[in-house]
């Protein structure tokens, strides 16, 4: 069993958080649903939400951070059975283990297992499923969560949180009204919010031509915001960020989402973030690449700062920041032919 680390079935510690009561509401409406799959790219505030909406409510929960670890199904139930035996210790007979005598029937160890799981809990009670985009799609753990949730009791709630939209396996939950969705549109900073983000990070701001301009560069992205004010707090000029990305954003998108793409598709971005507007046609001829669209769809599936506009043809726009960093390791990456 690999090194095992508290943090795992941990809930985050939340400090110097500005409550967001528009979501909390939301947040509220749900809970007639078993089950909700929030869902948006990555700093969007997404774990800040749920830990910062259950401190406000002082809701118990079961907090557990999904990673490959889960991958292998034994490992997920021994880690699990950790995170029961946390949320109610006074419970003292632990959880079954996945043993091998029960791998020809995991659907009803699982049913049991939850069933047992739930037992435990004292309503109203919230389980979260933080990080599940760490699981490949077609790992057998989407139908282990899907067994164990068809039996979640009245009073207790699941939340999944996610990069990525519900993989298809969840389309049946959807079908039968027993999950809501909330994604980037209702994650996504008003430009009150926006002005409260940046106003407690820096203090003297009281230009709100400014505030504004932060709020349409971000794009109602929170971690956006924050890196902005550190920026301009740091010392650098509101004027320059047209020109120059900050550091700190640099640094965000290069470790965050482009380390950790593929070499074909990092090309395609960087290749077609030279249109501030595009077409799966125009990003197919900019690109060179057949499955242009492919990409485009699977950027949109994993919330990977591009937003699709409908009409007669589809069109697709990088999040302003994202579009900027973009541009700057295409300079320094792509050979001045490709870029002219």
């Amino acid at each position: 069993m690999a090194k095992f680390s508290f943090a795992k079935i941990s809930r985050p510690v939340i400090r110097e958080v500005f409550p967001r009561k528009r979501l909390f509401s939301i947040l509220e409406r749900t809970r007639a649903s078993p089950v909700v799959w929030l869902s948006g790219p990555a700093g969007s505030g997404k774990t800040t939400l749920i830990a910062s909406y259950l401190d406000a409510r002082k809701l118990p929960c079961l907090w557990y951070q999904v990673d490959e670890r889960d991958s292998d199904i034994a490992s997920f139930f021994y880690y699990l059975g950790l995170a029961v035996k946390k949320a109610s210790p006074r419970f003292r007979k632990p959880l079954p283990l996945l043993t091998p005598e029960y791998l020809m029937g995991i659907p009803v160890f699982t049913l049991r297992f939850f069933e047992n799981l739930y037992g435990r809990l004292k309503p109203p009670f919230f389980i979260v499923f933080d990080n599940y985009h760490q699981i490949d799609l077609d790992s057998p753990f989407h139908e282990v969560i899907l067994n164990g949730i068809s039996a979640v009791p009245e009073g207790v709630n699941v939340i999944l949180i996610s990069r990525r939209e519900p993989p298809p396996a969840f389309g049946r939950l959807h079908a039968h009204s027993q999950m809501k969705f909330l994604g980037w549109n209702e994650l996504r900073f008003t430009l009150e919010e926006s002005k409260n983000v940046v106003c407690s990070r820096i203090p003297g701001l009281r230009q709100k031509e400014i505030v504004e301009r932060f709020h349409q560069i971000a794009n109602g992205w929170v971690a956006g915001l924050i890196l902005i004010s550190d920026a301009m707090r740091r010392g650098i000029r509101f004027e320059s960020f047209e020109k120059m990305m900050p550091e700190e954003i640099v640094n965000y998108f290069g470790s965050v989402i482009f380390s950790k793409t593929k070499e074909e598709v990092q090309t395609f971005l960087m290749k077609t973030a030279f249109l501030p507007r595009m077409t799966v046609k125009m990003s197919e001829e900019l690109s060179g690449l057949t499955i242009a669209g492919a990409i485009l769809s699977g950027l949109i599936r994993n919330n990977s700062f591009i937003e699709q506009h409908l009409s007669a043809e589809p069109v697709y726009q990088y999040h302003p920041l994202f579009r900027n960093f973009l541009l700057s390791q295409a300079k320094e990456r792509l050979s001045p032919d490709t870029i002219s």
